[in-house]
């Protein structure tokens, strides 16, 4: 009686393992699981080419549910066949199919790290498929979409395939600037999180840089992207910088939005920086009362002998371009006092003296400017070799302007004398030069 209750017993253990197996394995569920077993032996000894045949079997056979690890190890195994694959046509397929792996994997398991595995996934097409912009820009996409939170590298590669495909004419401006819109609103986000991760920084900078040396950041888009996100934050001091910052690099400072933002960072952080374009804002406007009290403002508390230089150079630059010769000398010399090697400052010195023309009782006073004007330009360059170029170009335009050995011949002087240069602020003693 008991060994008759035993073999019940046991049959009905086998029909439920058979019941069970079949659930899981399918109806060739024998097949499927001598398939598994087959592939797991040679993929546990690295030995691919032997663990391909009946791992394709398990595809086949099994139920898609069977087991997780086919999809997780079928990664390693197609990596290694497309990394040996030379046929183009072939290997294209076998990308196709690593890239199938990550969906059945997300649709039949309930995976808990999806968004890594998407990452992951967008992270393939990156390496195999470099130059599909259009497909890494559509995975990164899903990725973000999925996890707000997502690395940074993602944000910043799906700014950089939006850039590629932008200047292609593949996506619209809109659009464009609606991704960069977003992007760098999460990195913005992710930075202020982590204000000391340097790495964090660096990809912020690469959104940043993906959208503004493109051309859609003309004034026109930026105002419009830039506006919305200042006017729902006028008092967040790193929105309004932020704002004032991209415009004046995209040189959008005769922008309502500029003007808006410059005089909103003044009431958050008053500080020369501030002041300084506050007074450029109404420099612009024609307000000449109120430029020059901001501008006072900024170049009394400014303790940075650079940024105090650059102060005076701009205005000056400013007032030259509006004809006032006498103010640019003025604020050029401060410039040079502030910092002797602003090479900028001695160039717009140069070309603010080259206007005073016809002081002189003869021909070579009236040229005589030309020569200190040019030893501004030469000095220029020596200070500063990245501006050599524009330097030498002035050279070359006012040395053709230099009195001819004729002219000094009948005032008795000679090349290489010493000549002083008197003419309304300027008081230079230079060298004679003729022109031969």
């Amino acid at each position: 009686m008991k060994t008759l209750k035993f073999i019940v017993f046991t049959l009905l253990i086998s029909v439920s393992v058979i019941n069970v197996s079949a659930q899981r394995y399918g109806k060739d569920s024998i097949e499927c699981i001598l398939n598994i077993q087959g592939y797991e032996t040679e993929y546990r000894s690295k030995n691919y080419d032997a663990a391909l045949p009946p791992w394709r079997e398990v595809l086949r056979v099994c139920p898609p549910q069977a087991s997780e690890n086919v999809y997780i190890r079928g990664l390693t195994m197609m990596r290694y066949l497309i990394d040996k694959t030379s046929d183009p046509v072939l290997k294209e397929a076998r990308i196709d199919s690593l890239l199938m792996l990550y969906d059945k994997r997300i649709e039949y398991f309930n995976v808990k790290n999806k968004t890594e595995l998407l990452h992951n996934k967008a992270k393939e097409l990156q390496n195999y498929r470099p130059d599909d912009h259009k497909a890494i820009y559509e995975a990164y996409k899903v990725v973000i979409k999925d996890d707000k939170d997502i690395d940074l590298m993602a944000v910043a590669r799906l700014m950089l395939s939006a850039r590629e495909l932008y200047e292609k004419k593949d996506i619209s401006q809109e659009e464009f600037t609606d991704i960069y819109t977003k992007m760098s609103d999460l990195a913005e986000l992710q930075v202020k999180a982590s204000p000391d991760d340097t790495v964090k920084m660096a990809l912020k900078a690469a959104v940043e840089s993906a959208f503004l040396t493109t051309d859609a950041a003309d004034c026109e888009n930026l105002v419009k992207v830039l506006g919305a996100r200042f006017n729902a934050n006028k008092d967040n001091e790193e929105t309004v910088r932020m704002v004032v910052n991209l415009l004046s690099k995209k040189e959008c400072t005769d922008t309502e939005l500029y003007y808006e933002g410059v005089e909103a960072y003044n009431k958050i952080n008053p500080s020369p920086a501030a002041s300084y374009g506050l007074a450029r804002v109404y420099y612009s406007k024609n307000d000449r009362e109120k430029a020059m009290h901001f501008f006072k403002e900024a170049t009394d508390t400014e303790t940075d002998a650079e940024s105090k230089s650059r102060y005076f150079y701009e205005f000056g630059s400013l007032f030259l371009k509006d004809g006032n010769r006498n103010e640019a000398v003025n604020y050029a010399k401060r410039a040079i006092a502030a910092s002797p090697r602003n090479g900028r400052a001695y160039l717009l010195l140069g070309t603010a003296y080259a206007g005073y023309q016809g002081c002189g009782d003869d021909e070579v006073g009236k040229r005589a400017i030309f020569w200190v004007a040019v030893d501004q330009f030469a000095r220029a360059k020596q200070l500063d070799p990245s501006i050599a170029a524009e330097a030498n170009k002035s050279i070359a335009t006012y040395t053709q302007l230099f009195p001819t050995t004729e002219d000094a011949f009948f005032v008795n002087i000679l090349d290489g004398q010493k000549y002083e240069v008197k003419c309304g602020p300027i008081n230079e003693t230079t060298i004679v030069r003729t022109k031969k």
